[in-house]
């Protein structure tokens, strides 16, 4: 099948090629009534604009490039269909890489989309460390990053991780708990100090000790280290009364192992996670966890993109509370216990 073109779309509205591109781009100089007969013609011939070509002209394409660490991740798959249905409402298409946590990969996805000439990019950067290395491609291009992995320089949307971390661990010692321990996270993430300062907070506030299990590898270790060390956990001399989990993901993992070992949670240990992943809502699993606000995350970051895209050059910084999901997976400890 011919594919249709603008000159086709001009012949049929009885107007000039260069006015079907002014009509298509909303041009102030073009009337009303030629911006419905030149939608019209499209309509009729099922046009779809060349986005590349037209940036390659220097217009906008009216495409986002989003990067995300890990897809997979039911966390990161919730914030992207929060982003990607915020964009289609405003007539923005996204073109979505998965960068694996790998810094190298992150920075050559950047260069990827920058060549695909998107409008702007929502980034979730693998590290402090790897988002240093962003401002150099960038250069210019609208740009508002997602979490806590950013400069203070820069554009973003994340939850209070420490607020987050600070509350969830101050409930368990209201249920009664004391011997709290912290598993989960990599050592070169910002997030993981953010938690991190939370829960200490809460522990130094009661006068508790701090028990801190965190992974100093790769990203693409983690989840079987939180296996492991989950497992040593429950066969030790010293379970703990309760488990503040660096992630939801973490948490599922912890419970498996729990159950290896013939524990149960609420009634041998509680357990918090953070992310308030859709699997932790299943009445089988109850997991009580941190939400982060994915989907108001994901639509105020498109929102404050499209606003950097249109003219606005201020930096912006939103912060969302958090918000402490109870479910099943925690109880009041005895005073017996």
């Amino acid at each position: 099948m011919k594919r249709v073109t603008v000159r086709d779309i001009a012949v049929l509205a009885g107007v000039s090629a260069s006015t079907v591109s002014r009509a298509l781009n909303d041009h102030p100089a073009i009337s009303p009534a030629t911006k419905k007969a030149v939608r019209d013609a499209c309509q009729k011939l099922n046009y779809v604009p060349d986005l590349t070509a037209k940036g390659l002209s220097g217009h906008d394409t009216h495409a986002i490039g989003i990067l995300v660490p890990d897809i997979s991740n039911p966390y990161f798959s919730a914030l992207c269909t929060a982003m990607e249905g915020r964009a289609a409402e405003r007539d923005y298409r996204v073109i979505l890489v998965n960068t694996l946590h790998d810094p190298s990969y992150e920075l050559a996805a950047i260069d990827q989309l920058l060549s695909h000439k998107v409008d702007g990019m929502l980034i979730t950067a693998c590290s402090p460390d790897s988002q240093k290395e962003h401002g150099a491609l960038l250069g210019t291009t609208p740009c508002v990053y997602l979490g806590g992995n950013h400069g203070p320089l820069c554009s973003y949307v994340e939850a209070d991780n420490t607020r987050g971390a600070y509350e969830a661990a101050q409930y368990l010692r209201l249920l009664g708990h004391r011997d709290i321990v912290f598993l989960g996270g990599r050592r070169s993430s910002r997030v993981l100090e953010q938690r991190l300062d939370g829960y200490r907070r809460s522990m130094s506030l009661n006068g508790l000790p701090c028990r801190e299990i965190t992974w100093g590898g790769e990203e693409s270790g983690l989840l079987q280290w939180c296996d492991e060390k989950a497992l040593e956990l429950f066969r030790s001399e010293r379970v703990p009364d309760a488990i503040l989990a660096y992630s939801d993901m973490v948490a599922v993992r912890i419970l498996d192992a729990a159950e290896a070992c013939g524990l149960r949670a609420p009634e041998d240990f509680s357990i918090v996670g953070f992310d308030n992943i859709a699997f932790g809502r299943l009445p089988q699993v109850g997991l009580t966890t941190v939400s982060q606000r994915k989907f108001k995350a994901g639509q105020l970051a498109v929102d404050r993109l499209l606003e950097k895209i249109n003219g606005a050059n201020t930096q912006t910084a939103d912060i969302l509370r958090p918000e402490l999901m109870i479910r099943s997976t925690c109880r009041k400890k005895e005073e017996k216990e």
